[in-house]
């Protein structure tokens, strides 16, 4: 059972919340709090596996450096979060390693929930190319020390040495392509005219090929190792 806790200063939007939640198996809203003391005093006592972060509340990234202070094994998943460049910044440089944007699905965040309990990130395709924007801009810079945190932020291995990329099809670089524009599967689907299914596969067999967990960490490698991310490659 994953044990939970809210915070919000949305007294409507923690309910709302714990509703969804309640019907989900293996999930257990243990408490929710309305304001950063509130936050800090339930989890000092009971350290949550996962706190939902609502990042709309004032001095949310604030409480979450405090909160990895007082329980580090706690999963930050931040709520609400915008597609603007300096807030999913201000998200990773805090220790958020989950983000549910504003127009997410309550299916969406019990997948977050799931994925933080098991060590993984996650992170929308828009939000991750913002994240490896910023990567690509410290690395530019010549920022190692910056560099090296804003990759673990995201959850992404080092980039080793190797050529993997050449694994790849000429499809499963087409659909790298535009996962690195942020399109999700079904706007993939649609815009090579094939099957959802068949986007997940591509997918997934991309991961096991760049030795990768996750979506934005396979744009990462590729953008690592020079593959030119807007190549129009044909079907």
């Amino acid at each position: 059972m994953i044990d939970v806790i809210i915070t919000s200063d949305i007294r409507i939007y923690c309910e709302g919340l714990g509703q969804i939640l309640s019907s989900t198996v293996d999930v257990n809203v243990i408490g929710t709090a309305g304001n950063c003391e509130a936050a800090i005093k339930k989890i000092s006592a009971v350290p949550p596996d996962v706190l939902l972060l609502d990042m709309t509340m004032a001095g949310s990234c604030q409480l979450a450096r405090q909160i990895l202070q007082v329980s580090s094994g706690t999963i930050i998943v931040a709520l609400a979060v915008s597609y603007d460049e300096s807030n999913i910044v201000r998200c990773a440089e805090v220790g958020v390693t989950c983000y549910v944007p504003r127009d997410a699905s309550g299916n969406e965040l019990i997948e977050a929930i799931r994925k933080g309990v098991r060590g993984e990130c996650y992170c929308p395709p828009k939000i991750a190319a913002c994240l490896l924007k910023k990567v690509q801009h410290l690395a530019l810079s010549s920022d190692s020390k910056k560099l090296t945190s804003a990759v673990k932020n995201l959850g992404a291995r080092p980039v080793r040495s190797g050529d993997r990329q050449s694994r790849l099809t000429r499809r499963e670089l087409q659909i790298a392509r535009l996962l690195a524009e942020g399109l999700s599967n079904k706007q993939i689907a649609r815009d090579l005219s094939i099957e959802v299914s068949t986007v997940k596969n591509h997918v997934h067999n991309m991961l096991v090929k760049l030795e990768v967990s996750t979506r934005g960490q396979a744009v990462f490698y590729l953008q690592e190792t020079s593959f030119p991310m807007d190549l129009n490659l044909s079907n």
